[in-house]
């Protein structure tokens, strides 16, 4: 699985920079472009971005509110830019950010259960804002009259697809002990690679507890009420694609909302499918080509691009590194609960 995420990783870059390569003659345009460029509205865009960071810390308080343990708002917004931090340093398809949640979440009194089930939780309700949100500019530019007609079939059939399996998946989910069946047969069918292969195998015994763990965690949550949960989801996203809408006016030229949308949720599919963490590169890239594609002048596409990645990525890993270094010495080197 690994290899062929990096063949199709290899693959998707290949296509990128034929894709990109007709911009290239735009970079000679992007010293005007910096020049005029609005600085007021990059600091906007960095404002912007703060509270959509602030709206993701405050989905995990939510998430973490009904389990024990006890943590501010204010510590949570730093965690979370470390473990971001982490995923970037240590490339493990997301492992390195929840040993790392699990061990600053522990200092405040948080088993190693709950800080992954929250973590899950936070990726559930993130990733189906992020559909959410790539939908409505796909419907913008369909009401636009933007896209082709058979381009209009294509995706109402993926739409399709995809809505009966999210429909199956969740009525599949409904029993307990029909998933614990499903994962083990997964799981023997692992093991029997990973035994193959000399690579330690996993449990039935662990597979089944994790299963209920998360249940568990479920049935905690369902005594609240889940809207506060999707709020704060959407406003994460809706800033984040507000921050990047910024970074193009800050370059003088106003995106269209179906544009930026869909523009946004096309990265989100490159980054997916890229094998690098947080698409590594991938996204830099495509998020010039995607705009270029979609009518943005190719320098400042180029400009916006950057601009915005530079803010809602490096900038909060940087952040992420330095937190990190603080919490370490202000709350001690103490192990997680487990």
């Amino acid at each position: 699985m690994v290899w062929f995420k990096r063949i199709l990783s290899f693959i998707l870059f290949c296509i990128l920079i034929y894709l990109f390569w007709p911009l290239a003659k735009e970079l000679g345009n992007l010293g005007p472009v910096l020049r005029d460029a609005q600085w007021v509205w990059i600091l906007a865009a960095v404002a912007i971005q703060f509270v959509s960071y602030a709206a993701l810390a405050k989905l995990n308080t939510l998430l973490l509110r009904p389990f024990p343990g006890q943590i501010g708002f204010w510590r949570m917004i730093s965690v979370l830019p470390c473990i971001a931090f982490i995923e970037v340093t240590v490339p493990s398809a997301g492992a390195s950010g929840f040993v790392l949640r699990a061990r600053l979440l522990g200092q405040s009194g948080y088993s190693l259960e709950t800080s992954t089930f929250t973590a899950a939780m936070e990726m559930i309700f993130i990733s189906i804002m992020m559909a959410f949100v790539s939908i409505a500019g796909l419907w913008y530019l369909v009401r636009m009259g933007d896209i082709l007609f058979y381009q209009i079939v294509l995706l109402v059939m993926i739409a399709l697809i995809l809505m009966a399996a999210g429909g199956l998946a969740v009525w599949y989910a409904r029993d307990r002990e029909q998933v614990k069946r499903l994962a083990l047969r997964i799981n023997g069918i692992a093991n029997h690679w990973l035994e193959r292969h000399h690579r330690p195998v996993h449990s039935d015994a662990a597979i089944s507890q994790r299963i209920d763990e998360f249940y568990d965690g479920l049935h905690q949550l369902r005594k609240r009420s889940i809207r506060p949960y999707f709020l704060t989801a959407f406003i994460r996203i809706a800033l984040d694609i507000a921050c990047l809408g910024a970074c193009f006016i800050a370059f003088n030229y106003v995106i269209s909302p179906g544009a930026l949308l869909t523009g946004y949720g096309l990265m989100l599919l490159v980054s997916g499918l890229a094998a690098l963490p947080g698409g590594l590169g991938f996204a830099d890239l495509s998020l010039s080509v995607i705009y270029a594609r979609l009518g943005a002048p190719g320098a400042v596409a180029v400009a916006a691009a950057l601009t915005y990645r530079l803010i809602a990525w490096w900038l909060v890993r940087f952040i992420g590194f330095i937190n990190w270094q603080l919490l370490e010495v202000r709350y001690g080197k103490s192990q997680p609960s487990s």
